[in-house]
């Protein structure tokens, strides 16, 4: 897929594609794995046709009991927290890079399992910026199961996009990251699961790409979770 001249029905036609290795999958880690690899592999960027990803990552909203152990270390070394078992985090099901640590996510230094709280969506740029252009409901979001009678995934989400990286209030890690990995624009799509409880994908891109370009992308992750959702449904998130 080049994603600076993406064509509608596109992201749809990836998962298809992948359907039956989506469906084989025994977690949730697994499919989100699946999904940020084959997106790094596959997807391009304009006349030169370079790998766009730099990096590649899916996250879904979990209460801290049903993190990994190691997921729920780092929340608690991380953040100082002893989170109560219904407190909810961001938490990193899926990754894949250009370095090697950025391929496995229980390497991930800061973004493993992110407290999602009122606090921390309105004072994280980039989680907020994400938040406010996908579209998602906070109360929602934040009470999980309570009221919510969606049927199957929701469609009607947007388009979390950055143009242009260098600089922006909405990318962490300038210097670090942004610099020294070439990362150009951002872009990252999601959806609302009949729980209540939210996924997204970000890709962190070293070409330019607009808004009406990534446009597209916007039904992937409902496309993705009507494959998986199964799989959630029985609560297999991270291998044993």
């Amino acid at each position: 897929m080049d994603l600076c001249n993406l064509q509608i029905g596109e992201p749809e036609k990836l998962i298809a594609e992948l359907d039956p290795r989506l469906r084989a999958c025994r977690t949730v880690g697994e499919a989100s794995t699946l999904l940020s690899s084959e997106l790094y592999d596959r997807c391009r960027c304009g006349a030169t046709q370079e790998r766009a990803l730099v990096l590649s990552r899916v996250y879904l909203s979990l209460p801290f009991s049903t993190l990994d152990a190691g997921g729920q270390a780092f929340a608690r070394e991380k953040f100082g927290l002893q989170p109560a078992p219904r407190d909810l985090f961001l938490a990193l099901v899926g990754t894949h890079g250009d370095r090697p640590e950025w391929c496995d996510r229980a390497k991930s230094n800061g973004h493993r399992a992110i407290p999602l709280n009122r606090t921390t969506v309105a004072t994280v740029p980039m989680l907020a910026r994400c938040f406010q252009q996908i579209g998602f409901d906070l109360d929602v979001v934040l009470k999980p199961g309570e009221g919510i009678h969606t049927e199957g995934v929701s469609r009607s989400f947007g388009l979390f996009h950055v143009e242009q990286a260098l600089g922006s209030p909405f990318v962490p890690a300038q210097e670090d990251f942004v610099k020294s990995c070439g990362v150009q624009s951002v872009l990252g799509c999601g959806t609302m699961l009949p729980d209540g409880a939210v996924s997204i994908w970000i890709g962190f891109l070293r070409g330019k790409v607009t808004q009406q370009a990534a446009v597209p992308l916007i039904p992937m992750m409902p496309s993705f979770w009507h494959v998986v959702q199964p799989i959630y449904r029985r609560r297999s998130l991270f291998a044993a």
